[in-house]
C-alpha cells in the first residue's frame, strides 16, 4: 500500500530491501532540495515510470484504450518525461497550474471514461508503484524523504479522493480547447464546493478526427450526463471553419454570408440530432478566433486579426447568438468576450514552460483557465436549480425597491416578467412575504395573484409558511428555492430546512441563474408546463377537502375521480418525456428515456407504452402515469412504472397495474422490476402488495393464471381511443 496514503508499510518494506537496490541509487544528499534530488535521478526514474504506467496486465484489466503497439522511446519522450518534469516543477515552485496540468495528464492513459470508483481503484494501484519508484534511494527518517512523501500525497490526493455527493456530469465535445477547460475546471469547481465529473470527446481537422453525432450518442447510451458543452469552431476543429478563416480575405460579403450560414447550419443539425437522445442543456461556444497567426501572436503592435478575418468572426458570432436564442435548453459560452477582455495574446500563452513541454503531447494555453469563470457561473446556476420545482418569492425589496406599505415603490418589472415567464414554463411560484395582504397593490405589478400557486402573505415566520407550502403541495424541500433580500431570513430558513437553497435577491447572479433556468430541463414550453400552477392549486384544494374526511373510500369517492387508460399516442411524447425525466419518487427503475427512445418503444412490436389521464371534480390532473412493458415469449416485463407525485395518494397505481395486467393477459407470467434509489421509496411495495413474489434483489413475479389485484372502486374508468 502507498505509505503516503495508507501508513508506513511500504517504507518498512523498502528499508528491508535496501540491500537489493540497484547500483545507480546514491545516498541522500541532505543539501539537495527534493526537486533537485528527483531531477538528478531522471535517467533511472523515467524507464521505471514507463514500466509502471504501461504495465500490460493493468492496462488490460482496466480496459484502457489507445495503448496497442506503443513505441516505448516515443512514449518516454512525449509522455513520461514531460509528466515527470511537471511533477518536479510543481515540487520546486508550488505553482498550482503545474499541478492542474499534471493531474489532467495522468488521466490520458487511465480509465478516464470509467466511474469514479474504478478510476480510484486504478490510481491506488498505480500510485503505490510510482511512490516506490520516486522514493527509491531515500533513507527512512531523512528530511528529504519526509518532504517528498508529503509532496506526493499533496499532488496526488485529488486522484484518490471520493467525490462528495453526486458529481455534476459534464460531457465536453470539441477540439483540444476542451482539454484545456478540463485541466482547470474540475479542481477549481471543487475548491468552490461543486464536484464535476468531466469527460471529453474530441474532433479535430488536424488529426483527421471528424465530428460525429453517432460517437456522442454511443457515449450517452452508456454514460448519463447532466450538461453537454459544445465547441465547434475554436482552434482547428472543423475543416470548413479552417478553410473559411484561411480564405477570409478572398471572399465577398455574399460568400461569407453563405459560408457562415453553412457552418451554423451544421452546428444546428448536430444539436437537433443530439437533442433527440438527451434533454441535457447545451453550453454552446461561440468563436474567439484563436489561435493567432505566428506574427500576430508575438508582435503586440499588430491587431489580433486582420479586417477580413474579424468580419468573418463577427458574422459567425451573430449567427451563433441567434442559434442559441432559438434553441431550447441552450446557453452561450461567450469565449469571444473572454478572449477580448483577457487579451488574445494572454489567452494563448502557454501554461507550462517550453523546456518541459517541448516534446509533450499537451500544449495547454491559459485560455482554459480564463474560461473557468464563464463555465463556473453557469454550472453553479445549474447545480443550485437543477431540481427546482417551486420558487418561494419574497416581495418587499425583492420584486421592488422599498416597502409597499410605506408608500410608492420602484418596481423591478424585468424580474417580475422573468418570474412570469418561469411560471409559464412550469415553475411554481409561491409568495412568502411578511406583509398584510391589503398592502399589496397588484395593479402596479406584472404578476397577478393567479400567477402564484399559493400565497402566504402574513406576519408568520417564513419557516412556518414554507412548511405549510411543502405540505399543501406535497413536494420535497429539495425542490424549493427561496429568493429573498434579507440575510437573516435566508439564514433562518437554511438552519431549519438545509435542503432549501436560498438566493440573495440583491445579487445579479440570482437573476442570471433564474433566467438560465428557462434553458434547464426542469422548465419546458409545453401546454402541461403552462398549466402546472392551476394543476397544483387544484391539488392543494383536493388535499384540503380530504382532511375533512375520515373514511378513506368515502374520501376518494367524494372526489369524483375519473381515469382514462390506454396506449400512448404520438401527441403524448413531450409530456411522456417530461414525466420520465422529472419523476423521482414513484419511478420503479428511474430509467430516463429520451424522446427518441420513447417514440421507438411506442412503435416497437415487442413493447407497449401505456398511459393514464386523471381528473376529478376540481379539474384535470392531465397525463400522470406511464408504464413501459417489454413483451417476451415467456413473460411480460414491466420495465418502467412512473407516476407523477401529484397523482399519489388516490390508489391510481393499483388501478393502472390491474389495467396493464388485463391488457397483457396472454403473458405466461408478469415480471416487475424495482431498482431502489434514495428517492423512490414510494414504489417499494407496488408489486408485493399486488401479489407478486420476490425473485432476486430487483424482480417481482406473478404467474399469468394467478389472481390479479382488484381495482379501486372509487375510480370511473374509461379507455383511450386506440388510434
Amino acid at each position: 500500500m502507498c505509505s503516503w496514503i495508507f501508513g508506513n508499510s511500504m517504507s518498512e518494506r523498502m528499508s528491508a530491501k535496501s540491500a537489493l537496490m540497484p547500483s545507480w541509487i546514491s545516498h541522500t544528499n541532505q543539501g539537495d532540495s527534493p526537486a533537485t534530488w528527483l531531477e538528478a535521478r531522471r535517467g533511472a526514474i523515467i524507464p521505471s515510470l514507463f514500466e509502471s504506467n504501461f504495465h500490460p496486465e493493468r492496462l488490460a484489466s482496466y480496459g484502457i484504450e489507445g495503448v496497442d503497439n506503443l513505441d516505448r522511446e516515443m512514449m518516454e519522450r512525449t509522455f513520461i518525461s514531460p509528466l515527470f518534469g511537471l511533477l518536479v516543477e510543481y515540487i520546486r515552485t508550488g505553482k498550482e497550474s503545474y499541478r492542474e496540468v499534471y493531474l489532467d495528464e495522468r488521466l490520458r492513459y487511465a480509465p478516464h471514461k470509467a466511474s469514479p470508483t474504478v478510476r480510484h481503484a486504478y490510481f491506488r494501484e498505480l500510485l503505490q508503484e510510482d511512490e516506490a519508484i520516486l522514493l527509491r534511494g531515500t533513507e527512512e527518517g531523512t528530511e528529504i524523504k519526509k518532504i517528498l512523501r508529503a509532496k506526493l500525497y499533496e499532488i496526488h490526493a485529488p486522484l484518490l479522493r471520493e467525490p462528495q455527493g453526486h458529481p455534476l456530469r459534464l460531457l465536453a465535445v470539441g477540439d483540444c480547447l476542451m482539454n484545456e477547460v478540463r485541466v482547470f475546471l474540475p479542481s477549481r469547481c471543487r475548491a468552490k464546493g461543486i464536484e464535476i465529473d468531466m469527460q471529453c470527446l474530441y474532433f479535430s481537422a488536424l488529426v483527421g478526427k471528424k465530428l460525429s453525432v453517432e460517437q456522442v450518442v454511443r457515449f450517452l447510451e452508456c454514460n448519463p450526463v447532466d450538461v453537454i458543452a459544445l465547441s465547434f469552431l475554436t482552434y482547428e476543429g472543423l475543416p470548413l471553419y479552417r478553410a473559411l478563416i484561411r480564405e477570409a480575405g478572398t471572399l465577398s460579403a455574399q460568400e461569407v454570408k453563405a459560408r457562415v450560414g453553412g457552418l451554423v447550419s451544421l452546428m444546428s443539425g448536430f444539436m437537433e440530432d443530439l437533442r433527440s437522445h438527451t434533454d441535457a442543456p447545451f453550453l454552446l461556444h461561440n468563436v474567439s478566433g484563436l489561435p493567432l497567426t505566428r506574427w500576430r501572436k508575438y508582435f503586440g503592435l499588430l491587431a489580433p486579426f486582420a479586417a477580413p478575418r474579424r468580419r468573418v468572426l463577427e458574422a459567425l458570432n451573430m449567427s451563433i447568438a441567434d442559434l442559441v436564442a432559438h434553441t431550447p435548453n441552450c446557453v452561450l459560452i461567450d469565449e469571444a468576450r473572454v478572449a477580448q477582455e483577457e487579451g488574445y495574446r494572454q489567452c494563448q500563452q502557454d501554461v507550462v514552460p517550453r523546456h518541459i513541454a517541448r516534446h509533450a503531447m499537451f500544449h495547454t494555453s491559459k485560455f482554459g483557465a480564463h474560461l473557468f469563470p464563464e463555465y463556473f457561473d453557469i454550472l453553479k446556476s445549474f447545480h443550485i436549480l437543477r431540481r427546482t420545482k417551486v420558487l418561494l418569492i419574497d416581495f418587499d425589496n425583492t420584486l421592488w425597491d422599498g416597502v409597499m406599505a410605506d408608500g410608492p415603490v420602484c418596481h423591478h418589472k424585468d424580474r417580475q416578467q422573468l418570474l412570469r415567464d418561469l411560471k409559464e414554463s412550469g415553475m411554481l411560484l409561491a409568495a412568502v412575504s411578511k406583509n398584510d395582504p391589503k398592502n399589496i397593490r397588484w395593479n402596479e405589478m406584472v404578476l397577478t395573484p393567479d400567477d402564484f400557486v399559493l400565497s402566504k402573505i402574513s406576519w408568520n415566520h417564513k419557516v412556518t409558511s414554507i412548511q405549510e407550502i411543502a405540505a399543501e403541495l406535497d413536494l420535497g424541500m429539495d425542490s424549493f428555492i427561496l429568493v429573498d433580500d434579507s440575510p437573516e431570513e435566508r439564514e433562518f430558513v437554511r438552519s431549519q430546512f438545509p435542503m432549501v437553497a436560498t438566493l440573495d435577491s440583491h445579487l445579479p447572479f440570482t437573476w442570471r441563474s433564474l433566467e438560465r433556468l428557462l434553458q434547464f430541463p426542469n422548465t419546458r414550453q409545453t401546454e402541461e408546463a403552462r398549466s402546472r400552477t392551476s394543476l397544483y392549486r387544484s391539488q392543494a384544494q383536493r388535499r384540503e377537502a380530504l382532511t375533512s374526511q375520515l373514511d378513506y373510500p368515502a374520501m376518494m369517492a367524494a372526489l369524483g375521480l375519473r381515469a382514462k387508460f390506454g396506449k400512448a399516442h404520438r401527441g403524448d411524447l413531450d409530456r411522456l418525456t417530461e414525466l420520465v425525466q422529472r419523476t423521482n419518487q414513484f419511478n420503479t427503475t428511474t430509467i430516463r428515456y429520451p424522446k427518441a427512445k420513447l417514440e421507438a418503444l411506442m412503435e416497437s412490436p415487442n413493447h407497449r407504452v401505456y398511459v393514464t389521464e386523471v381528473s376529478d371534480k376540481f379539474g384535470a390532473l392531465g397525463l400522470v402515469a406511464v408504464v413501459v412493458v417489454e413483451r417476451q415469449r415467456e413473460a411480460a416485463i414491466i420495465e418502467s412504472f412512473v407516476m407523477s407525485c401529484r397523482a399519489m395518494g388516490f390508489g391510481l397505481e393499483n388501478l393502472l397495474l390491474r389495467c396493464v395486467l388485463d391488457e397483457e393477459q396472454k403473458a405466461p407470467r408478469f415480471v416487475g422490476r424495482i431498482l431502489p434509489t434514495d428517492r423512490n421509496g414510494p414504489v417499494k411495495y407496488l408489486f408485493s402488495e399486488a401479489g407478486f413474489a420476490p425473485q432476486g434483489a430487483a424482480e417481482w413475479v406473478l404467474d399469468g393464471n394467478a389472481r390479479k389485484p382488484s381495482r379501486p372502486e372509487w375510480f370511473t374508468l374509461e379507455y383511450r381511443d386506440p388510434r
